[in-house]
C-alpha cells in the first residue's frame, strides 16, 4: 500500500500465482462525505460572536444533522515561513 497527502490510501496485492503479462483487476471507490467548508472570507462578528462563513460540500442529508451534537473533524494545514506545509 501507498498514500498520498495524508489523504489517499491505495490497497493492493500481488497474489503467488501472479506471472507478468497475465493483467491485473483494478477495483476503486470514492466517497464525498458531506462537509461544511469555510468560505475564503469566512470571519464576521454578530451577537458578541465570532463567527465562521461556511458553505455545504457533498451530498449531504442536511436535515438530518439537527438531531446530534456538533462535533469537529478534519485537517488543518498550516505553511511555514519557509513556504512549506
Amino acid at each position: 500500500f501507498y498514500t498520498r497527502a495524508g489523504t489517499t490510501l491505495v490497497a493492493f496485492h500481488v497474489g503467488a500465482a501472479f506471472e507478468a503479462g497475465n493483467g491485473i483487476n483494478v477495483v476503486g471507490g470514492h466517497t464525498d462525505s458531506p462537509v461544511l467548508k469555510l468560505k475564503p472570507s469566512s470571519k464576521k462578528s454578530a451577537h458578541g460572536y465570532l463567527q465562521l462563513n461556511v458553505e455545504t460540500y457533498g451530498g449531504g442529508l442536511w436535515h438530518t444533522w439537527f438531531d446530534r451534537e456538533l462535533t469537529l473533524a478534519g485537517s488543518v494545514i498550516v505553511k511555514q515561513a519557509d513556504g512549506s506545509f
